[in-house]
């Protein structure tokens, strides 16, 4: 099964009245509060701080209520990416260990690792807000053609906006 999109960023057939009942429906699961100022207090304190710029960051009444977890997601994904970057700062990207029998060897640091790791829940998340160049671009393209169904006078006419 294809990934659903938002009724706006649909390009298949739909009906009027298909279209009509999903943007309600959408508008109904979307909530109507704005997503919290106040970052969660299980985050630590950079993936506060990343909260807050990521609320910052994005259009007014963007973001509501329902993606606070989502915001949380990205927000601590970045923080512990920091944290690796700043291990693997100290450490360096090999690392010495000694082995059972005595032997000293190298071997790549395990904050790479989860670096990757978190890396990924990053990319993940950030695209399901908007905060990727690519994301911003397909909503780009969905107010883009918003606004030219709106100032079209054909399909004004037509009833079509």
């Amino acid at each position: 099964m294809s990934k659903v999109k938002p009724v706006s960023l649909r390009t298949g057939a739909m009906t009027k009245e298909e279209e009509a009942n999903r943007k309600i429906a959408e508008n109904t699961l979307k909530g109507n509060k704005q997503i919290p100022q106040t970052p969660p207090t299980d985050l630590c304190s950079k993936g506060k701080k990343v909260y807050k710029e990521i609320i910052e960051s994005v259009p007014k009444d963007f973001l509501n209520n329902t993606d606070i977890h989502t915001v949380s997601i990205v927000a601590d994904a970045i923080a512990n990416m920091q944290k690796c970057r700043e291990i693997l700062k100290k450490e360096g990207l090999i690392v010495e260990y000694t082995n059972n029998s005595g032997a000293v060897n190298k071997d790549q640091n395990k904050a790479i690792l989860i670096y990757q790791k978190y890396s990924e829940i990053f990319h993940k998340f950030a695209g399901e807000l908007g905060l990727s160049p690519s994301a911003r671009s397909k909503l780009a393209l969905m107010l883009n053609e918003e606004i030219a169904k709106e100032s079209d006078p054909l399909l004004r006419v037509l009833g079509r906006t």
